[in-house]
């Protein structure tokens, strides 16, 4: 006996990268053989991620998964549209790939920068590497930098024209489905051996692309704490409505995750004839390979409006509540019912808000930055936060939107860069000696001093950074001394010094320092001495 069964989605998990959905129905079956018919199912749904359970008294003895193609007169053009939406959409999976992949390029170049800057005045202290490779490194990483930026810009502005057209596909398929039209999609046939007459209920659950979420943050700063929202764009765009769900939003993916094998790593003699630039260019030839071989829920808001008294009260926002699987895996359950209907613009789900330890900071860079800027210090709470783009606020009001990588639970990260005008400071050239001590021994010398005045206008003591450069030279022929100071610098490294002080409420800070600058008479310093 075949009997058709009408279902509906009722639950669904959003991956990061796809959705797996969930159909019930109910059926009144007679015993026998059975064979139920659950039609009218996305193409889309991938063949091999069906799956059957139920209950009544039957035994289950397989499923089979076809795809059917219904024409309605009289016929359009849908078949071309939806492979034209296809297309888009695995454009669009390549583009969002590609965006992940650089934003993850970009935190490894900031990582393997300062390993290198770390390791460099090891090698130039072993005479294995000179300033020139330094400066290039500088150079490159610089280029590279930009290059990766340029490229998230450019990758972002694809995936506007993509969505664009994706809009613009959707609704023609839409329009036509109104009318008459060829349709595609995917038919499961049930086989089961019924004992008796019973009501069968199924339970049938599988996986589609063209759906997913991404993530974004809303951090407000306080005093001392941050309340961070973690928020997930969802997007439907199975061709299946999904109303009125059970939604969970899932920080797994959907893609296949393979376990790359070690390989041997093999090194040999390197033969001086094929030497280009010394042995501090094979570090940076390393650094720039490595770089280019390397290679992370959205939120509703869900309210619950109160029958209207006197006073009005404020509307209340449920938060969706977070478990770990399996390696680290986080899973939002959204609370109440969830609509989305396919092909849309993706709806923001609120998923959870947390409050984070954060310590406000100042940075000066005396000689390239004519003010102060302030920052906040967060602490990460226990849960992943993965990359995805934040919107920063103070006390509520709006500071600007910046993108985060992959934060670790736990981690600190530093938000809402801006100008302090609590804080003034300013760069002071106290003495300049030209010719300090005449010309002796046939060398020339020129002495600076220097002071750097810091003024709090803050009711609270406060914690700043203050960075300035002396310079550094990379030649035999030129000395640069660097003089003791009240204030000593917690780092000098290649001429960066760099000071972390604190300063009492409503107080003046003034940090000196001097130098020397050395070299025979009969040389010409390149870029010149201040």
């Amino acid at each position: 006996m075949t009997v058709k069964m009408k279902t509906r989605i009722t639950n669904v998990t959003a991956f990061r990268d796809g959705a797996r959905v969930t159909r019930s129905g109910k059926e009144q079956l007679v015993p026998g053989e059975n064979e139920v018919i659950i039609a009218g199912l996305s193409y889309l749904a991938q063949d091999d991620s069906f799956r059957v359970k139920g209950r009544g008294a039957a035994v289950l003895k397989g499923i089979d998964v076809k795809q059917k193609t219904q024409t309605f007169e009289p016929e359009g053009d849908l078949g071309a549209l939806i492979e034209e939406f296809e297309e888009l959409q695995k454009k669009r999976q390549i583009i969002a790939d590609l965006i992940e992949q650089q934003n993850s390029r970009l935190g490894f170049l900031s990582s393997i920068s300062q390993q290198f800057s770390t390791e460099f005045g090891k090698w130039y202290a072993a005479g294995e590497s000179g300033m020139e490779q330094l400066d290039e490194m500088d150079k490159t990483s610089l280029k590279l930098v930009s290059d990766a930026k340029k490229k998230i810009r450019e990758l972002h502005d694809d995936l506007e024209e993509i969505d664009a057209k994706i809009q613009v596909v959707q609704t023609n398929i839409q329009r036509m489905r109104g009318h008459r039209r060829t349709e595609t999609t995917k038919e499961v046939k049930v086989m089961l051996d019924v004992k008796e007459n019973t009501e069968i209920e199924l339970e049938m659950t599988y996986q589609l692309g063209a759906s997913g979420w991404a993530p974004t943050y809303d951090v407000d700063i306080g005093e001392g704490f941050a309340n961070v929202k973690r928020i997930a764009m969802v997007h439907n765009g199975t061709l299946e409505d999904w109303v009125d769900v059970d939604l969970v939003v899932s920080t797994a993916s959907a893609r296949r995750v393979e376990a790359v094998e070690a390989t041997p790593y093999y090194v040999d003699v390197h033969s001086p004839s094929l030497r280009a630039v010394g042995s501090g260019g094979r570090a940076l030839k390393g650094y720039a390979e490595s770089v280019d071989d390397f290679d992370g829920a959205m939120e509703l808001y869900a309210v619950e409006e109160a029958p209207i008294p006197e006073p009005v009260p404020e509307i209340i926002e449920t938060y969706a509540t977070a478990s770990e699987t399996l390696s680290g895996t986080i899973i939002y359950d959204v609370p109440g019912k969830v609509t989305l209907p396919t092909g849309e613009e993706p709806q923001p789900i609120t998923l959870t808000e947390e409050s984070f330890e954060a310590k406000r900071l100042y940075y000066w860079n005396a000689y390239a930055m004519p003010e102060v800027v302030a920052q906040d210090e967060i602490t990460n709470g226990d849960s992943v936060m993965l990359p995805g783009n934040i919107r920063v606020y103070a006390k509520g009001d709006f500071l600007g939107e910046t993108r985060i990588g992959l934060k670790a639970p736990r981690e600190t990260f530093r938000l809402g860069t801006r100008t302090a005008y609590d804080v003034k400071a300013e760069k002071k050239l106290v003495e300049k000696d030209t010719e300090k001590a005449g010309l002796t021994r046939g060398k020339r010398r020129r002495g600076y001093r220097y002071q750097l005045e810091i003024k709090s206008f803050s009711k609270e003591p406060l914690d700043i950074r203050i960075v300035d450069r002396i310079p550094h030279s990379n030649s035999e022929k030129i000395e640069v001394e660097f003089k003791p100071t009240e204030i000593a610098p917690k780092k000098n490294e290649l001429g960066v010094l760099e000071w972390e002080v604190k300063i009492d409420a409503q107080q003046e800070l003034t940090v000196k320092y001097a130098y020397e600058v050395q070299w025979e008479r009969d040389l010409t310093i390149r870029p010149p001495l201040p």
